[in-house]
């Protein structure tokens, strides 16, 4: 291997001095490669000569793929070898060594086990000249291990925009001029029927670029990104240009997507060949548009009216999964689906007429009660919520399958599951139907298939952003299992409907047609075909009468057959779906929809949301306390919570809710200010030990209750933006309240939590957890002071170990007429528990809290907060800031589960370290870790 040389590029985008290279592998390699991503090597082992590309791992189900250019796989000879090297390098003696082993290409019927250009399982023996991508298979290397056990795979981006910044070339050997980082741009490829993309190196980058991987999105923490080319040409500078070395690739867009699709079904462990070109009539494009789908034969699926389910390896349902799918069906009876409520209330029932409507008269639609195999409906119920709204009968949104090599994915928008996470029972019913038995009833005939937990793809910047500032993302990936007699989704139904981006000059589409489950309807809706147009360069637009609430996540369908067609928009965005109920919109299906689809098809972990604005992770090291409330005026119309933080040098500053599990940071225009209730000042600083909210005193909003070092207790009633804190001794509010004097047993206590523990629906009962271990409640504290107080536990041994307490309603049993809220607990060793139901059960039945982070990392929780401050009506949400000062929300959690993480702070690059959690206060957290690195709040 040391001998093998550059493979050269078969096209080159103009003529240019790049010939073929001399140099070794050896010559080439530095012991020291530049930073950033770094590409593997493919060797090509000939009779007379070895010589050598880059490639990358791709990720994929079956965790063996690599992606090149279809030059480093073209014009040898079928009896040639292929194999991969993940990593490459020369040790000091100047060996050569591959440290995670290598990996060769299978063959199969004499053909290594290669997809490139435009036909399936095309072999290393192709004339292909064309410049393209190329998917290969790799079996094990020599330990038995899969490609991905050794390497990261890069996430495969197609559709993106062919602009992008912030775009790294990995590093290939002889790629000696430091990294290659830069924006790319549109480059007209030879050869080629769609422009590719350009990437700006420094000279030198030139030796062995063929096959490198472009990466946007990169992570140096783990080494994974988003591929959007590879490299297939290169062209040095002329003598007057400025020493940079153009780098050449094809572009990414739904012909590589399918390629791709078809290398991983080939990819599966069988003795069959892989996929083949099916003949299938070529549909034809609307107006203006270039590609907007797949063109070629191969790229399509199988003909609709067979109703197959798509070729590749056998998948087959394990029992465990067979079990849950029949649960699921018990569950899901045709009487409680027929009971379930539409998740999206953003159109009127009345049918009033749009603005736009003028503009845009609205198709006619018809109910189909024959079905569609491909669209359904998504179903899902709260966690036993007894309140009329939203959670006492089970909810929906329309769904609809997208064909993958898992034949297991459904789509719907992302509103349908981004207000609430108490989701339980996620199911998919495809063909949703009058019984023909008895109309009044409907039928699933194809089964019930539930939704595998936790595979709910949502975009981040979606969660981060919220259903209005991310309407332009509104679409969701779920991963489907079985159904009760063991078929996947797609050997169910046949082919699903084809995932297609559409750019966003090709908004306005014909032959469209658009389907979903309105109101309490048996049967589809379904409009068309028809005409979009195009809305802001985002969203479609489609004029289609009678789309009421329980149509979100429809699919909009062109060149529909009767079964299925090419899936190009849901219903959702723009602001949820439309208006009325005669225009619906869609987000653009652009990049971003085939990034989320291939996370769903290669079982990746879900994107989580993330937020930065308020600040650094080593500011809040210094928070010291929170307690979550209604405080700001913007919140007091709907009792929604706000964040009251006390901060290690004494300032006390209010952070407004924004309703979608985060704050309002700094003051922005037309939004809520995060406001200083307190300028660092000694009395906070020295003397306040616990801080909580609740309305003690009545008004509109909440007070803030402090407990003093000494054990004085004083309530400061009705907090909002405008309060003024005292900040010295000798400074009191005129209505300040003194529940207990100093020197009082309240020196003792070492957690306080406020809630709904007395029986009427005001938070003004506290829990306390004393340093001997006993529990006590305190009902109805109002402006004459404290009132009965409940033992809970006796001293005790265990509550000693009982760090933080917040009181919420995790159960969600809770309403104005019965209130009933429950303690969250964090112990010391890191468990988390909630006690449900305090004011019946008191603290005598714990359930432990199912956490993915696992004990270890909650031990290192410093500050816990609970209150509502996502979109509904219950205290579930749980602040949590931690020892490293990362800032997390966790919305929706109850007791079973914890919510969904949200990141409002990133992590420092330290990892949690500090000393775990005890349970003395005023040592913790912040008289170790801050000492001179004190660190002064500035606005």
């Amino acid at each position: 291997m040391a001998l093998a040389r550059p493979w050269p590029t078969q096209s080159q985008p103009s003529s240019s001095d790049v010939q073929p290279g001399k140099e070794t592998l050896a010559s080439l390699l530095s012991p020291t490669w530049p930073e950033g991503p770094k590409a593997g090597t493919l060797f090509k082992i000939g009779k007379d000569a070895v010589h050598f590309c880059a490639a990358s791992v791709v990720s994929s189900p079956q965790r063996n793929l690599i992606v090149t250019s279809t030059d480093c796989v073209a014009g040898g000879e079928t009896r040639e070898k292929l194999v991969y090297a993940p990593s490459v390098r020369k040790n000091a003696k100047g060996a050569i060594e591959t440290p995670d082993g290598k990996f060769a290409i299978p063959r199969q019927e004499g053909r290594n086990r290669v997809w490139s250009g435009a036909h399936a399982a095309q072999s290393a023996g192709s004339t292909e000249t064309k410049s393209g991508t190329a998917f290969a298979v790799v079996g094990p290397n020599g330990n038995g291990k899969e490609l991905e056990d050794t390497s990261p795979g890069l996430r495969l981006l197609t559709g993106a925009d062919r602009v992008q910044s912030n775009v790294r070339l990995a590093a290939s050997p002889g790629s000696q001029a430091g990294p290659c980082t830069g924006s790319t741009s549109e480059a007209s490829m030879p050869e080629a029927s769609t422009a590719g993309l350009r990437l700006d190196c420094p000279n030198g980058a030139e030796h062995s670029l063929a096959g490198a991987a472009l990466i946007t999105r990169y992570d140096a923490a783990n080494g994974t990104g988003d591929i959007i080319g590879v490299a297939s040409a290169t062209q040095k500078p002329q003598p007057s240009e400025a020493a940079r070395t153009a780098v050449y690739s094809p572009y990414f867009g739904p012909d590589v997507q399918n390629l791709y699709e078809e290398a991983v079904r080939g990819s599966k462990p069988a003795s069959t060949p892989p996929a083949s070109p099916l003949p299938v009539k070529p549909s034809p494009s609307a107006p203006g548009t270039s590609s907007p789908s797949p063109t070629t034969a191969s790229q399509q699926p199988k003909p609709a009216e067979s109703g197959e389910p798509p070729t590749g390896g056998e998948l087959k349902a394990t029992a465990q999964q067979i079990a849950a799918a029949k649960r699921a069906e018990a569950y899901w009876t045709p009487e409680r689906i027929a009971s379930a409520v539409p998740v999206d209330k953003s159109k009127p029932k009345d049918g009033t007429a749009s603005p736009e409507r003028g503009a845009m008269a609205g198709a006619p639609s018809h109910f189909d009660n024959n079905g569609v195999a491909t669209v359904g409906v998504f179903l899902i119920t709260e966690d036993d919520d007894p309140q009329s709204d939203p959670g006492a009968r089970p909810q929906f949104c329309t769904g609809s399958s997208v064909t993958s090599p898992t034949k297991s994915i459904v789509i719907t928008a992302a509103h349908c599951l981004s207000d609430n996470d108490r989701f339980k029972h996620l199911a998919f019913v495809p063909g949703w139907k009058p019984d023909p038995g008895n109309p009044s009833r409907g039928t699933a005939p194809y089964g019930v298939f539930p939704i595998q937990q936790g595979k709910v793809y949502i975009d981040g910047r979606y969660l981060t952003l919220g259903p209005v500032k991310g309407d332009d993302l509104d679409f969701a990936f779920l991963r489907s299992g079985p159904n009760a007699k063991g078929q996947f989704l797609e050997d169910a139904t046949g082919t699903g409907n084809k995932l297609t981006t559409i750019h966003f000059s090709e908004l306005a589409q014909k032959n469209v047609s658009l389907f979903g489950f309105p109101g309490d309807s048996k049967a589809p809706l379904v409009c068309g075909p028809t005409t979009t147009s195009g809305y802001s360069d985002r969203f479609l637009k489609i004029a289609c009468n009678g789309y009421a609430p329980g149509v979100s996540g429809g699919p909009f369908l062109r060149n529909f057959d009767g079964k299925r067609g090419e899936i190009i928009g849901v219903i959702g965005g723009y602001k949820t779906g439309g208006p009325t109920n005669d225009i619906s919109y869609s987000s653009q299906f652009d990049g971003e929809v085939t990034r989320l689809f291939n996370q769903a098809v290669n079982n990746e972990e879900p994107d989580m949301g993330t937020r930065s604005e308020l600040g650094t992770a080593g500011l809040w090291k210094h928070a010291l306390g929170a307690a979550a409330g209604t405080f700001h005026t913007s919140s007091q119309e709907n009792g929604d919570s706000d964040l009251i933080v006390r901060w290690d040098d004494g300032e006390v500053t209010l952070y407004p809710g924004d309703q979608n599990f985060g704050f309002y940071p700094g003051c922005q225009k037309d939004m809520p200010c995060e406001t200083q209730l307190a300028k660092p000042n000694d009395l906070f600083k020295k003397y306040a030990d616990l801080i909580t909210a609740g309305d003690y005193a009545g008004g509109a909003a909440y007070d803030l209750l402090v407990k003093w070092v000494d054990g004085e207790v004083t309530i400061y009633p009705d907090i909002d933006q405008n309060t003024k804190l005292p900040t010295s001794l000798d400074q009191h509010l005129p209505n300040e309240i003194a529940v207990a004097p100093a020197d009082s047993v309240w020196k003792y206590a070492r957690g306080i939590a406020t809630g709904k523990y007395g029986g009427n629906r005001w938070p003004d009962d506290l829990i306390v957890r004393w340093s001997d271990g006993e529990v006590t409640k305190f009902v109805d504290v109002d402006g004459a002071g404290l009132h009965a107080e409940e033992q809970l536990a006796a001293p005790n041994d265990l509550w000693q170990s009982a760090a933080l307490i917040t009181g919420g309603d995790f159960d969600g049993d809770s309403n104005d007429t019965t209130p009933n809220h429950d303690l969250l607990v964090v112990w010391t060793s890191g468990k988390v528990s909630i006690y449900p139901d305090v004011r019946a059960g008191g603290v005598q039945t714990e359930t432990v809290v199912p956490t993915a982070e696992g004990n270890d990392t909650w031990s290192h929780a410093r500050v816990i907060a609970a209150g509502e401050y996502g979109m509904n009506d219950w205290e579930d949400d749980l602040f949590v800031r931690w020892s490293d000062g990362e800032v997390t929300m966790y919305g929706n959690t109850q007791a079973s589960a914890m919510g969904r993480e949200y990141v409002l702070v990133p992590p420092s690059p330290l990892l949690r370290a500090a000393a775990p959690i005890t349970a003395g206060r005023p040592e913790d957290p912040c008289a170790i870790v801050c000492g001179p690195e004190l660190y002064r709040r500035t606005h």
